[in-house]
């Protein structure tokens, strides 16, 4: 039979989102769902992220589907939707099939007459039963399911069914690799900022902490499985691509496992740039492990900072501190090691609050911040407390940059405070730049193409995120849209908190810092005169 898997756009409103302008990431999903099946199957992937606006009309008509699937995040929900409404109408006579986080955690969103399957949880199982049935049941039209678990599927009578819960996969290593000649068309056009061609990889699935704003652990249900390090860098062996995006959700949460890792990597010599996501407590508690992942090829790790308070960061149940933080990226910073940053600032905040955490960025002197506002994103324990508290219930204002809860500060106040993020951190991001080009001049030189591109390319987008008019625009009329609430005001809302607010970061944390005011130009011309004298390094230099 033939398969169709799509990848979504993002959002609608995504000319302010960060997917598609920060990073773009293999569809590994979905290259692991077809893996499942394509010993049997014709399998296509078709990632929109990278089409133009006609491309699954044309595809549908010229491949002619048998199934369609699609999978969702929150802020994708209406256009993985959209596909799926596409499929019922050029292919009436496919099978359609949604899965991913949000709807395993939010399935009622995805209740429609055009979509005949909903998958929960994991899906490489779940596909090859689904498969199975449907070459059987085609031809008399029968879209029933039951006894396939982990789905919920319409009946005859329209009624949606739910059959039981599927399993987690005991063992990460009993999945098969994910085939990346699925997306053979798409290779090299993935990137992280000017980090770029780039492969992705997952490593592990999971995560321990329960932070309540975060989804993951809910959909893994608090598990966290490994695949095996022999595994691991199988997948690193067989890319091509000179940079790896390890994608798990928590890469740094198990000593022995990354012990192991570097082992593995150390016996077979393997030289790959890679990076990846992890808690800073685990950068901060063990340097020396640090050391050695950056001697085998780590150069930049995304992590969850988020707030400059330790009372904040106690009501998110982060299970870290402000000096957690700042120790991490001192132990990046030290071994050459890019930190990126994500930080939260909150719809109840003052003007005093959010000069606070610029400050508090302005210390760290991080390599590159990015900030978010608070949102109580759907699945959360964070969204079922302020779900009635919410203005709107348009996902298209789900992105982490607009404010669906009451702001303290008038909305007008509230977005110029939040648009000056980036100018008021620059400085500090430069110095953080040139002790990179020092400590790791070799990856530097291999990244100085890519990095021209991505400031070239992301130009617009800078300027829009420096206008805070571009956040109220985007966010009229959804506001009043269907799902709106009017009238609510930030003291409707309780928010979490460890005392009555974010309290002023210590002393020994604010370095005041002189740096000359500078350049994207400068920074460019400097790093371009350099290139000459880099001397080819390989990884660990």
């Amino acid at each position: 039979m033939r398969v169709l898997l799509v990848m979504p756009t993002p959002f609608e409103n995504g000319r302010l989102g960060l997917e598609n302008v920060v990073w773009l990431s293999e569809p590994v999903a979905l290259t692991s769902v077809g893996t499942a099946i394509m010993h049997a199957h014709e399998v296509e992937i078709l990632d929109l992220r990278l089409e133009d606006e006609e491309a699954l009309a044309k595809k549908l008509v010229a491949f002619r589907p048998d199934v369609v699937g699609t999978t969702s995040m929150t802020t994708d929900a209406y256009q993985a939707k959209a596909v799926l409404r596409a499929a019922r109408s050029i292919c009436p006579d496919a099978l359609t099939v949604v899965g991913g986080h949000h709807p395993t955690l939010c399935p009622e969103e995805f209740d429609a007459d055009y979509i005949d399957v909903i998958v929960q949880g994991e899906g490489e199982r779940t596909i090859v039963e689904l498969m199975e049935r449907w070459s059987t049941q085609k031809a008399s039209g029968d879209r029933t399911f039951a006894g396939v678990k982990g789905t919920r599927w319409r009946d005859p009578a329209g009624v949606r069914r739910v059959n039981a819960k599927r399993e987690q996969t005991a063992s990460l290593d009993d999945l098969p690799t994910p085939r990346r000649e699925l997306i053979a068309k798409y290779q090299g056009r993935y990137f992280f900022t000017g980090i770029r061609p780039m492969a992705s990889i997952f490593t592990s699935r999971g995560c321990s902490f329960d932070c309540n704003f975060c989804a993951i652990w809910e959909f893994y249900e608090r598990r966290t499985r490994f695949l095996s390090a022999k595994k691991i860098v199988d997948q690193m062996e067989a890319c091509a691509e000179p940079f790896i995006f390890v994608l798990d959700d928590n890469f740094l949460t198990n000593k022995r496992r990354a012990t192991e890792l570097c082992e593995e990597l150390e016996k077979r010599g393997v030289r790959k740039y890679w990076l990846t996501q992890g808690r800073t407590d685990f950068a901060a508690d063990h340097p020396e492990l640090m050391e050695r992942l950056a001697k085998n090829g780590l150069v930049m790790v995304l992590s969850g900072f988020e707030s400059n308070d330790d009372d904040n960061l106690a009501a998110l149940r982060k299970k870290s501190s402000w000096q957690k933080n700042l120790r991490a990226n001192e132990v990046m910073r030290k071994n050459g090691i890019f930190s990126t940053g994500v930080f939260m600032v909150r719809a109840d905040w003052t003007r005093d609050q959010f000069e606070q955490l610029y400050e508090y960025v302005r210390s760290l002197q991080i390599a590159m911040p990015l900030f978010t506002i608070l949102t109580p994103l759907p699945g959360t324990q964070l969204h079922r407390a302020y779900k009635e508290k919410l203005l709107t219930t348009d996902h298209r204002l789900f992105d982490l940059l607009h404010a669906v809860l009451p702001t303290r500060l008038p909305r007008e106040e509230f977005y110029k405070e939040f648009a000056r993020s980036y100018d008021a951190t620059e400085e500090s991001v430069r110095s953080a730049y040139d002790a990179m080009m020092k400590r790791r001049p070799g990856f530097v030189a291999k990244i100085l193409p890519g990095m021209i591109w991505f400031y070239a390319r992301t130009w617009r987008y800078q300027r829009i995120h420096r206008d805070y008019r571009s956040f109220l625009r985007d966010e009229a009329g959804l506001l009043n849209g269907p799902g709106a609430k009017a009238g609510l005001t930030w003291e409707d809302v309780a928010y979490p908190r460890g005392d009555e607010g974010a309290a002023e970061p210590a002393e020994s944390n604010l370095v005041r810092l002189r740096i000359p005011k500078r350049t994207w130009a400068d920074d460019v011309a400097d790093a371009s005169s350099q290139l000459g004298a880099f001397s080819h390094q390989e990884v660990g230099e």
